[in-house]
């Protein structure tokens, strides 16, 4: 390792890896085996210029570069282990110069946009890397021939883990990599057929895509069984393939960040935050770009009373946990608000009076349902439980805005959009009928995963009566450019995404 990173320039930091990681169930407790861990880290100089490991319809042929310079050995690989076996032989690094310029060369082809897609060759060996390019979307598959790769065991040639790359790109990028001394193949094209159909020699092979994704997911789901039980765990894994994320832009949007006046004085918005809150830099960044003054308000600036929020119009209680959500989540910042005057009062004024609008996101979602902030002329109020999973749940999935009186959300009304969720306790417990709430986003789908909580009703955003007060379980400030999503619609190159209409609606409402 130290010769490779001295030929390379790079250093390996140096500190404890744990070798021993334990998670505990209630019937007993799981070990992970010891696994030494060199940690890495790489500089993206430009986030949009990206590729993704999911191959393209219309993205070119797939190439394959072999990094080590090494032949094919088995020995230390996934197949290896799955029949007991350790190996006599492992494959290496044969050269670290042409590694480094093989590397250089594919980030400068990423810059210039000539590669569509790729995906490293790792544990699993070139026949992972295939089938998980074709993963991510249905219907997708390969077509490949390796005969060029002059391997006659197929075996090695598909599960030995020699470091390499599989992209996708036009024809013309072979000869930039023949004018840089870097063996590249050409070894297939993508198909719509959902097959990886594999050649090499006289060998062939037709490989279900859809089944082996179930085969290769079902390691998650034997773990999902004893961490949230059978049944939701037999729902996550019927559901995955079958919850696709489909967009419903506005026809206004035109992917550009908002135009402000540098003339007109901004209104003054606040971001509030508790020990362990989080996501108040993003909440703070989409206030800002929207045309707000944002200030930085800790609680302790409210119970001490040097904040009142009196010249403030628009607040975001952020996202996060709370004081570690040890009494539950933010029901400790709730009791912050509730037992010190100071920052009792100054709350209520600013939801009395007539000129200001709200939004708390995840922990703040649950501070406001803790207060009666929403609901507040209703008897029993709303609650925020914990996911019906039993667990915390992080994904992207995808939100349907109904027609509502959000002044935030009411022009983004008919849209399907991406979201980011983060939650345990993201579960909206409303006591009475649907009708009785001003409910202005539910989750595209209504099954788990893509609804992560369980909410009656599909919910994922409220607002109160007036449209003022907005609470979400989402967050909207952590998806607010194309590069914060998972999966953004193809051909795009916005600089921010449908959501920073959210908080420009704020801004024109203040304004008004």
């Amino acid at each position: 390792c130290s010769d490779l990173a001295i030929e390379l320039g790079i250093n390996i930091p140096t500190g404890k890896d744990s070798l021993s990681m334990k998670q505990k169930y209630k019937d007993g407790d799981v070990i992970a085996p010891g696994t030494v861990i060199i940690s890495a880290a790489g500089n993206t100089d430009d986030i949009t210029k990206v590729v993704e490991p999911v191959l393209k319809k219309n993205g070119g042929n797939i190439y394959y570069i072999n990094l080590s310079n090494d032949t094919y050995k088995l020995g230390g690989s996934s197949f290896a282990q799955i029949l007991n076996k350790v190996g006599t032989e492992t494959p290496d690094i044969k050269d670290a110069s042409l590694l480094k310029k093989a590397f250089n060369l594919v980030q400068q082809l990423i810059r210039d946009e000539k590669i569509q897609a790729g995906h490293d060759i790792g544990s699993g060996g070139l026949i992972t890397t295939l089938l998980e390019l074709c993963f991510a979307d249905p219907g997708l598959g390969a077509t490949i021939d390796l005969t060029t790769l002059n391997e006659s065991d197929t075996i090695k040639l598909l599960f030995a883990e020699n470091i390499g790359l599989v992209f996708q790109a036009e024809d013309s990028i072979v000869s930039v990599f023949e004018n840089s001394g870097i063996a590249c193949h050409k070894i297939g094209s993508v198909n719509d057929t959902g097959s990886l159909s594999l050649t090499n020699q006289s060998e062939q092979h037709n490989l279900d895509v859809a089944h082996l994704r179930d085969v290769w997911f079902k390691t998650s789901y034997l773990l999902d069984k004893k961490q949230c039980g059978p049944v939701l765990a037999k729902q996550r894994f019927d559901n995955y393939k079958n919850q696709p994320l489909n967009f419903v832009f506005p026809a206004h949007f035109d992917g550009k960040k908002p135009i402000l006046d540098r003339n007109v004085k901004r209104p003054k918005a606040a971001v509030i935050r508790e020990k362990g809150s989080n996501s108040e830099r993003e909440l703070a960044n989409a206030m800002y770009m929207a045309g707000f003054d944002v200030k930085d308000v800790h609680m302790t600036d409210l119970i001490s009373g040097r904040e009142t929020l009196e010249d403030i119009q628009f607040i975001g209680a952020v996202g996060g946990f709370s004081n570690s959500d040890v009494l539950g989540s933010a029901k400790g910042w709730a009791g912050a608000f509730m037992y010190n005057e100071k920052a009792r009062v100054a709350l209520e004024k600013f939801f009395d009076r007539p000129d200001t609008l709200s939004v708390g996101v995840c922990n703040g979602c649950q501070l406001f349902v803790e207060l009666g902030l929403i609901n507040r002329n209703h008897e029993e109020k709303p609650k925020m439980l914990h996911n019906s999973s039993a667990k915390h749940e992080s994904i992207f999935t995808s939100l349907t805005i109904a027609e509502n009186r959000s002044v935030m959300l009411s022009s983004l009304a008919g849209c399907t959009l991406g979201v980011w969720v983060s939650h345990g306790e993201g579960r909206f417990h409303l006591p009475y009928g649907e009708d009785k709430y001003q409910i202005v986003a539910k989750y595209a789908y209504e099954n788990y995963p893509a609804n992560p909580n369980g909410s009656h009703f599909n919910t994922a955003m409220l607002c109160d009566d007036s449209g003022r007060h907005l609470v979400m379980m989402p967050h909207i400030e952590r998806s607010t450019f194309q590069w914060n999503w998972a999966n953004y619609p193809e051909g795009r190159k916005d600089e921010v995404s449908p959501w920073i209409e959210a908080f420009v609606n704020a801004r024109k409402w203040v304004e008004k």
